[in-house]
């Protein structure tokens, strides 16, 4: 079968829209709820999920992600449980696109082999490994593409124009444009830096763009729209499930997700 991501962005190249990609703890408040949550914000107009694996030492991630990250890690979440959510999500939505966004070292200790299997098996469609850089990626990338899952690759304004082109030739599924330098948080405003990024990104690129990183706004969505493929949504939307309990935490969602639109 053709990629769901792949197919995704076809489809709204058809229709001369642009992506929502939006991005969920796993386990925050309780897995059930995490599926839930996806399957109302697929309903609701996301195109794409993102579902975190949560870590002890998040680099990338600013202090939303990380304490959300951390009460998932304390519930006992772990990967399996990532693969269980997608099972529950696939259950009742086998179009949209599951990406999983984890760090390097439990997917690792997990075994590369076996987390891929167990990822093609759950209906994952795309991976992100904000902290493995592209020269240690190639393995992966490997295992990823014999599988039909796309490996899908960060990249920062601080990235050299030379280094932009070699991920661009690997480009798989999307580009993940980081819209600043640092870590994940919702920002009053927009970056230009991520803006200029993208443009450049774009020259090379054989695949959709999006950016990410400090959208909290129908004002910097639609900022984000007139130059990338989609806009990704994490710190902000994590910000509102968890200040909500799980029997509020889907209607608030959905809610924040129809402000952007």
């Amino acid at each position: 079968m053709t990629n769901r991501i792949k197919k995704t962005f076809e489809n709204l190249q058809l229709n001369d829209k642009k992506g929502i990609i939006l991005y969920l703890t796993t386990g925050i408040p309780d897995n059930e709820t995490t599926a839930e949550l996806a399957l109302e914000l697929f309903n609701s107009g996301a195109d794409i999920i993102e579902l975190g694996i949560p870590f002890s030492d998040p680099l990338a991630d600013g202090v939303t992600i990380q304490q959300s990250s951390q009460k998932a890690l304390d519930k006992g979440v772990n990967i399996d449980t990532c693969f269980d959510v997608c099972k529950m999500i696939r259950n009742k939505n086998d179009n949209n696109p599951i990406v999983l966004m984890g760090y390097f070292n439990p997917i690792l200790q997990y075994g590369l082999d076996e987390f891929i299997s167990k990822a093609k098996s759950c209906g994952v469609d795309g991976i992100i490994v904000p902290d493995l850089p592209l020269e240690e990626s190639l393995i992966l990338l490997e295992k990823c593409s014999s599988n039909d899952i796309n490996l899908i690759y960060l990249i920062a304004p601080t990235t050299s124009a030379e280094r932009i082109k070699e991920i661009c030739k690997n480009g798989d599924g999307f580009l993940y444009c980081v819209s600043v330098a640092g870590i994940t948080g919702a920002r009053a405003t927009l970056s230009a830096e991520g803006i200029n990024l993208v443009k450049e990104v774009k020259q090379y690129s054989t695949v959709p763009v999006a950016l990410g990183f400090g959208i909290s706004t129908k004002i910097q969505l639609a900022e984000v729209n007139k130059h990338a493929d989609a806009g990704i949504i994490g710190s902000a939307l994590v910000n509102i499930i968890s200040n909500s309990d799980k029997n509020t935490a889907v209607q608030n969602a959905t809610d924040f997700l129809k402000e952007l639109q």
